[in-house]
């Protein structure tokens, strides 16, 4: 038998490292790429900004430019104070923006309120007062107790008619908010998570090894870019502590996480009331039903604060 030459021993060696340095790379890919996209993914829901806002002149409503102090950064916070009108004036609705919103977010559902004779309170959100990340909820949570503070000291309104209202993130955050702060009266959270973290785990489980991979970078992502760990994110481990303050959660009948809406709905008992609105998906409940939107949520605050019908 011929035993190889010194050429063909090269050329072999040479093979041997080609296909052993594709398998490298392929292995790094298939480890990295998924977790690549889950810490970009994070970083985009957590990165630093701040929308354009939308003013109340532009709808013709009544408005007061106002401020109030953040306990956080010691800024003044940008807000309007919208008054109300007939015997629900001296009852207040905070809105609580959505991720990097500015004041005036959630014009639809403002104008409900409005409409009704509430008065409300909207204002800018954490990344429009500081050059800070976006927390998903938890954080702004303290801005909604900032919001109270200042409705407090207002003397046309009546601090036992209080409630908060959030969408998505915020209204994760106006449920961890009403738990912390016990003078709101009440609660509308719409299209929120119930725990971030498990809502990552629950989508990503049918991409199995991949989807692990994503799941820890969108993790890692969040504790780089705000310092807290993602289990902070979990409306629903505190919105038993709400009782017996009135909660009602909204979510589109064709939502996807309509389930978080049923999970919560669950834990927080007989106090709590979910509303799963026909035809709509995430955030268009006002469009998918106008006129059962203003009498669900209008019929809810009568009810918390005591109000005749």
């Amino acid at each position: 038998m011929t035993s190889p030459t010194s050429s063909e021993r090269s050329l072999r060696q040479r093979a041997l490292f080609v296909v052993r340095t594709f398998a490298l790379i392929m292995a790094a890919l298939l480890l990295g790429a998924p977790f690549l996209l889950g810490f970009l993914f994070m970083l985009g829901l957590t990165a630093p900004g701040c929308r354009g806002e939308t003013a109340p002149a532009r709808f013709n409503l009544p408005f007061e430019e106002v401020s109030f102090s953040s306990s956080e950064f010691g800024r003044p916070v940008p807000a309007y104070f919208i008054p109300g009108e007939g015997q629900r004036a001296r009852a207040a609705v905070i809105i609580v923006p959505t991720l990097h919103a500015p004041r005036g977010d959630r014009m639809a559902e403002i104008l409900v309120y409005h409409r009704a004779g509430y008065s409300v309170l909207t204002y800018s959100s954490r990344g429009c007062v500081g050059p800070v990340t976006n927390s998903l909820g938890y954080r702004d949570a303290g801005a909604i107790g900032d919001a109270l503070s200042y409705l407090q000291q207002r003397p046309d309104i009546d601090t036992t008619r209080i409630g908060a209202h959030g969408f998505s993130a915020g209204g994760a955050a106006a449920l961890m908010g009403a738990a912390r702060f016990p003078e709101l009266a009440a609660v509308v959270s719409m299209g929120g998570y119930h725990d971030f973290g498990v809502y990552i785990e629950n989508d990503m489980r049918q991409l199995g090894f991949a989807g692990g991979l994503f799941q820890t970078g969108a993790f890692a992502a969040y504790r780089l870019m705000t310092g807290d760990p993602i289990a902070v994110l979990s409306p629903i481990t505190v919105i038993g502590q709400i009782a017996p303050r009135p909660i009602l959660l909204i979510y589109g009948a064709g939502e996807p996480s309509r389930y978080a809406g049923e999970l919560m709905a669950a834990d927080a008992g007989a106090h709590a009331d979910l509303w799963l609105v026909p035809g709509a998906g995430h955030g268009d409940y006002v469009a998918a039903a106008p006129a059962a939107f203003a009498e669900r949520v209008t019929a809810f605050f009568d009810q918390a604060f005591g109000f005749a019908r």
